[in-house]
């Protein structure tokens, strides 16, 4: 028996049909049948039913799926939405509470070399830097965060508040009540887990640039976050639970602006920050830092009052930059320790920084601050960063208060993904003044990174 060739390729178009999507099922078949038609194959009777058959099952195939879509729509109405892109978050489908772990680890290989300066403090180790577990959330207006940290053995509390979150027309505001980060530093506030460099400045995350306090914090910005006010008043920092009597009390506040902003990559930020702080119980105060490395043992920047200590101010300004995949952060503070019967101690330092992504990345804005930043392609982001500091304590009647450093630190930066980083840095003292008196020393330090968050 002989079969007609329209008959054949009409029989090869349904098996192919078959064979595929049904979205492109209909979409196939359709134009396969104008081809026939327009090559005199089949006739135009027959083009008109097959081609309106066609569109019928088209039809029915998309009643169907609206109809499965609605029905999982309904089914799943009242379970919570789950986030896992970059984060565990589970909220509810209206938004009135939400929850996310939260949490880092920070592993560290470290070669220190002192140039002599400490011969016993010369060395290379591993070592823990961060280890985090915590959780973040949100109950109606109310919002939640508790984060833990147990690098060094023993369970520290970093951040333990409760808040509250409303809007005055369309700026939001949040008080925060409970221990958290103070609104002074750019440096000091910017999360661990997107800085540029595996240290922050000497200046930064110390004695003169406190971390965190536990009291009450206030912020209140607009919609877009392009201007933003803060402020807390904290009793200094709790452990084991509690703060103690003689912890300073202290009062700090910030602003920010940006007065050019084309688009989230492209931008300028200026803040400005004012502390004071008490003298607490002993009324003493000591600033204190290494040079090259947390690991090394021994603290070369140095300087004390024993006693009369009347408490202090202190003023920080810096402006951070986004021009595409480059950024600049510039920061300067400045703090002066107040010395009853004697001369202040006057603290200062300055940082200058610079990154450029090789592969065209942009380091991420987020409510004044850096974020995480996500690579184009499945090959990873990579930046170079390069910062030079300084770093200066005087006292003209104690020369043993009276120190200065200058270091400039290069490194890159490799993300394989949005939540890993690999970093490797390179750290030089290029000036150096210990007790008034100038020294050759120039320690330096290779520092390598390995650390994941969510």
């Amino acid at each position: 028996m002989k079969l007609k060739t329209s008959s054949l390729l009409i029989a090869g178009a349904l098996f192919g049909a078959a064979v595929m999507p049904a979205q492109a099922n209909n979409e196939a078949m359709m134009n396969l049948l104008k081809v026939l038609r327009d090559q005199g194959t089949i006739t135009a009777e027959s083009y008109e039913l097959l081609i309106n058959a066609a569109k019928a099952d088209k039809e029915a195939t998309e009643t169907t799926t609206a109809e499965v879509k609605a029905e999982v729509n309904q089914a799943t109405a009242d379970m919570p939405k789950i986030t896992t892109k970059g984060k565990l978050k589970i909220e509810d489908r209206e938004g009135n509470w939400s929850f996310q772990t939260d949490g880092r680890v920070m592993w560290d290989a470290i070669n220190v070399d002192n140039d002599g300066l400490r011969t016993d403090d010369d060395g290379e180790g591993t070592e823990l830097r961060r280890g985090r577990l915590g959780f973040v959330g949100s109950i109606y207006d109310f919002t939640y965060k508790l984060d833990i940290g147990f690098a060094t053995g023993d369970t520290v509390i970093k951040d333990a508040y409760v808040g509250y979150k409303t809007k005055f027309g369309d700026n939001p505001f949040i008080l925060k009540l409970g221990q958290t980060a103070m609104p002074f530093s750019f440096n000091t506030v910017a999360s661990s887990k997107y800085m540029g460099f595996l240290d922050r400045p000497m200046y930064s995350d110390s004695a003169i640039s406190r971390t965190r306090g536990s009291g009450a914090y206030v912020q209140l910005a607009e919609k877009d976050y392009r201007w933003i006010l803060m402020s807390s008043l904290t009793n200094g920092i709790l452990n084991n639970g509690k703060t103690t009597g003689s912890d300073e009390t202290t009062f700090a506040v910030r602003g920010s602006f940006v007065p050019l902003m084309q688009d989230k990559t492209h931008l300028l930020q200026v803040g400005i920050g004012y502390l004071t702080q008490g003298s607490g119980g002993d009324n003493k105060f000591k600033y204190d830092q290494r040079l090259v490395s947390h690991m090394a043992a021994t603290k070369d920047l140095k300087a004390e009052l024993t006693s009369g200590y009347d408490g202090s101010n202190a003023y920080n300004i810096d402006m951070f930059g986004v021009y595409g995949p480059f950024h600049l952060l510039a920061e300067y503070t400045d703090w002066t320790a107040d010395q009853s019967g004697a001369d202040d101690l006057d603290l200062s330092g300055y940082s200058v920084e610079a990154g450029y992504f090789l592969t065209g990345e942009s380091m991420k804005w987020k409510q004044g601050y850096t974020s995480d930043v996500t690579p184009k392609s499945n090959l990873g982001a990579w930046q170079l960063v390069a910062r030079f500091e300084n770093m200066e304590t005087e006292q003209s009647q104690v020369a043993a208060n009276n120190d200065e450093a200058d270091k400039f630190t290069i490194g890159i930066n490799y993300y394989p993904t949005q939540n890993t980083r690999l970093m490797l840095n390179y750290d030089k003292v290029t000036d150096l003044t210990i007790d008034g008196i100038n020294t050759s020393f120039e320690p330096s330090s290779l520092k390598f990174r390995a650390q994941t968050y969510w």
